[in-house]
């Protein structure tokens, strides 16, 4: 029973560990949230920076696998190349290590104040969570943090009793470097994470001292280098061909630097001990942390100008049969790839609402294009634009739910919010185009005249109608009051337009100079456009709502 029990505890410390990583990595990335988004948004040729990048947001995040999915992801959505996917992730590699080295702290007398800080964390969490969240993500990076040692000290304190003599002699028999390659490659493959597998690692050392004989324990380091893979390659499934070789890449890379590795370490048996074993004599989990961190940086500086003969390899293990996936390539911009970072997959949504934005602007254009050339066969090109915007618009929808259950910022979540919203606007000036198209066939069909003053006024409408869009994209990035004085303005002009059409249309009634016939179809034209020009304020008025105690919708 007393073994069933410590063994129980040492699954809950293990428990409380992961939990800790999961915690601490969810709070970094909130407090990190527009550092990420510049970081990604910066797809640099240079290999340097794109190394730089990958590192620092793998440090962010503390998870290759995240950055290496979303790499997939920007691959899939053509923004990044393979040349630059591949030393994202090799930047990837170099700063997932900044976990084990935090859980090499584990054994310092700090431990417990750590441990400690927990309550001051919760209480952060509590008291300030509602008023200041920045706070409040720093209190949870804080309790993070506490539980990870929390769960490092139970481990630890629990495998003691059961690493004896015997124990240990077992472990230290297991020398094969192919089986120990080969437990670290499953072990990984099961928690989907190196950094647990380095982190339970450290843990028995920490425990038992020295449970391992010469190389065997960088063996199993290898081995999750390898194993980490798996995240990547199991997300290319369904993607692209570029997607797929993006992951192939993470795989030829882990694997060419642990087979660097294995041969070196299978040649020089006493490696470990004759370097990092007596360099950190007095704190063997730095040891293992510190060959974790030195291994990653070695595999990128052997392998960083291999860069093109990798991207190459991936192309010929991965060929292009012209076999695509059901996704269209514009929707790999929210691929679902990116929800690992909810700062990322915020970013994401709206570069891709702004594509739905531009969309249904030029089928309104190209409607009322059709109306002044009295050209009835675009009916089929608008309609099928108006149904690309629909698709498009339900795909956003579920993707920022999906967004706002990751637990975003006030901020974005007050954008995407908005963003729901905005949508149904910019759905309508679809319809007004389809509705166009009805007015031309009316035209078309019935012979229906009309003057060149009338065709002038409506191209007017159109140039007036496409400052207010650019007025609305630019006023929801960067929400101005000045912006807003500009939509105002400008949707009184429409008006105003709308006014002077009617009455001018009135008048050549009254003068025998317009059919009456032509009344139903210009009415209507004219109402519609104009009501383009609301909906455009709509977003404008939607995205000043917070800057501007009284601003209200009106239409």
């Amino acid at each position: 029973m007393q073994t069933f029990k410590l063994i129980m505890l040492i699954i809950g410390g293990l428990g409380a560990l992961l939990l800790g990583m999961e915690i601490l990595q969810q709070s970094t990335e909130k407090l990190a949230t527009s550092g990420l988004k510049k970081l990604f948004s910066k797809t640099s040729k240079n290999p340097l920076v794109g190394l730089g990048i990958g590192t620092a947001a793998t440090m962010i995040m503390q998870s290759s696998g995240a950055t290496t999915v979303m790499v997939v992801g920007f691959v899939n959505a053509g923004v990044m190349s393979l040349a630059q996917a591949t030393v994202y992730i090799m930047g990837a590699n170099i700063g997932t290590t900044i976990t084990a080295q935090i859980v090499a702290l584990g054994d310092l007398p700090i431990t417990p104040i750590i441990i400690g800080l927990t309550l001051c964390g919760m209480l952060m969490k509590m008291f300030l969570g509602k008023k200041r969240p920045k706070l409040a993500d720093i209190g949870m990076m804080i309790i993070g943090l506490g539980i990870l040692f929390l769960g490092l000290e139970v481990m630890k304190t629990n495998m003691t009793p059961l690493l004896d003599d015997t124990v240990k002699e077992f472990l230290k028999k297991i020398t094969n470097p192919v089986l120990l390659l080969f437990i670290g490659i499953v072990a990984t493959a099961a928690f989907q994470s190196s950094s647990a597998i380095t982190s339970i690692i450290i843990a028995l050392i920490m425990a038992g001292g020295e449970v391992f004989s010469g190389n065997a324990v960088l063996f199993i380091i290898l081995g999750t280098n390898i194993g980490s893979t798996t995240t990547a390659m199991l997300s290319a499934i369904g993607s692209t061909t570029n997607g797929k070789r993006a992951a192939m890449i993470h795989f030829i890379f882990n694997f060419l630097g642990s087979a660097i590795f294995f041969i070196l370490l299978c040649c020089i048996p006493n490696f470990y001990q004759n370097t990092f074993a007596s360099w950190f004599a007095d704190s063997p989990q730095t040891a293992i942390a510190m060959f974790h961190t030195f291994f990653n940086v070695s595999c990128t500086i052997i392998l960083l100008p291999c860069t093109k003969f990798i991207v190459k390899l991936s192309e010929l293990m991965v060929r292009d049969k012209g076999n695509h996936v059901d996704k269209k390539p514009i929707d790999e911009l929210i691929d679902e790839r990116f929800l690992k970072n909810s700062a990322i997959a915020y970013s994401q949504a709206i570069t891709y609402y702004h594509q739905i934005a531009q969309m249904a602007l030029d089928d309104l254009n190209l409607s009322i294009d059709a109306f002044e050339n009295k050209d009835t066969s675009m009916k089929g090109k608008i309609d099928e634009i108006q149904t690309e915007v629909m698709r498009m618009t339900r795909n956003l929808t579920e993707f920022i739910v999906k967004i706002q259950s990751l637990g975003v910022n006030e901020h974005a979540y007050s954008r995407l919010s908005k963003m729901l919203l905005d949508i149904a606007d910019i759905v309508r000036l679809t319809e007004v185009a389809d509705n166009m198209t009805g007015y031309t066939h009316h035209v078309v069909d019935d012979n229906l005249v009309f003057s060149d003053v009338v065709y002038e006024q409506v191209n007017h409408m159109k140039v007036l109608l496409n400052e207010q869009f650019a007025n609305a994209e630019a006023i929801v990035e960067r929400p101005s009051v000045d912006l807003l004085e500009q939509s105002r303005e400008l949707e009184d002009m429409i008006d105003e337009h709308r006014t002077v059409m009617i009455k001018g249309h009135m008048e050549r009634l009254s003068s025998g100079n317009c059919m009456p016939q032509n009344s139903n179809v210009f009415v209507n034209l004219v109402g519609n456009l104009e009501r383009c020009g609301d909906h455009f304020n709509f977003i404008c008025e939607r995205a000043c709502s917070s800057i501007s105690a009284s601003t209200s919708v009106h239409a």
